[in-house]
């Protein structure tokens, strides 16, 4: 039952965040760092797009990011579903999905207080911190920081997009922004005050691409950066992790997406969430 769901999110994912990007979907130069250890990387680099992973508020209290678990967009699925697979087979970690979870073995409650019960299981987070980095640059929508990584959690749904996730402490907001993704280099990233032509473009493309599809929501796609000819977006109301009352989101998203004149769109990443649940429609 579990694999059939989990065949049926993939194709979903794929189709919303590759094609809708998830939901239907100041000017500001980044100071270089003062280390000489660091490598200011663009998007020109062949492999930067395997090194991006998706940042959101999945509480009032924890800001993460976030890989997807079942998902074969993701590209790092392989190696994070394996391990989670192996510790799941020893601790029955799905078994928290019961009413009762004494089935589930070796896990502790994180954070249930937003849209995902998170979960700790020590196997686990042991055995994804070595294939993870030790921190991360978190670019939020007004600005970036370096951020480190300690935990490790989980939150699994029978319906929703099962994801890892790894909670950051002390992500200043009214610096920075709402948090919208992470990259192990630092990136040449610029903030504008006005994208208002090229987000017009973007939203007619996902227009176009998301008019056959049933699912979708009203979360339009936002603008906020960009490198050269390559624009970062998000879909997200930023309030279905701390306010899932108040929330209109079914499909947060982040996308990078390449816009030249007188040329095609083209999606360069794309990641997003299933909250609605599709497989369970």
């Amino acid at each position: 039952m579990k694999k059939q769901i989990n065949k049926m999110r993939n194709i979903a994912v794929i189709l919303f965040t590759i094609l809708l990007i998830s939901c239907n979907q100041r000017k500001e130069q980044i100071t270089k760092t003062n280390s000489q250890n660091t490598k200011i990387d663009s998007l020109e680099n062949p492999d930067i797009d395997k090194k991006l992973f998706s940042v959101y508020n999945l509480s009032k209290t924890t800001i993460a990011i976030v890989v997807n678990l079942d998902d074969s967009n993701s590209n790092n699925a392989n190696q994070f579903d394996k391990i989670f697979n192996q510790i799941n087979a020893k601790d029955s970690l799905y078994n928290v999905l019961e009413t009762d979870t004494t089935k589930a073995r070796n896990f502790e409650y994180f954070d249930t207080l937003g849209s995902y019960k998170l979960i700790r299981n020590k196997a686990l987070e042991s055995e994804i911190k070595k294939i993870v980095d030790n921190s991360y640059y978190v670019y939020g929508t007004k600005g970036f920081s370096k951020m480190n990584i300690n935990n490790v959690v989980c939150g699994l749904d029978e319906c929703r997009t099962n994801i890892i996730a790894f909670p950051i402490q002390n992500f200043d907001t009214a610096k920075n922004g709402n948090p919208i993704f992470c990259s192990k280099q630092l990136l040449k990233i610029n903030y504008q005050n006005n994208y208002s032509d090229i987000e017009r473009k973007i939203r007619e493309y996902n227009e176009k691409e998301s008019k056959n599809y049933d699912y979708k929501d009203e979360i339009k796609t936002k603008v906020f950066a960009n490198i050269g000819d390559y624009y970062f977006t998000y879909n997200d109301d930023f309030l279905w992790g701390k306010y899932p009352q108040k929330s209109k989101c079914d499909f947060p998203g982040r996308a990078i997406y390449i816009v030249k004149k007188d040329k095609p769109i083209k999606v360069y990443w794309g990641d997003g969430l299933d909250l609605f649940g599709i497989p369970c429609d």
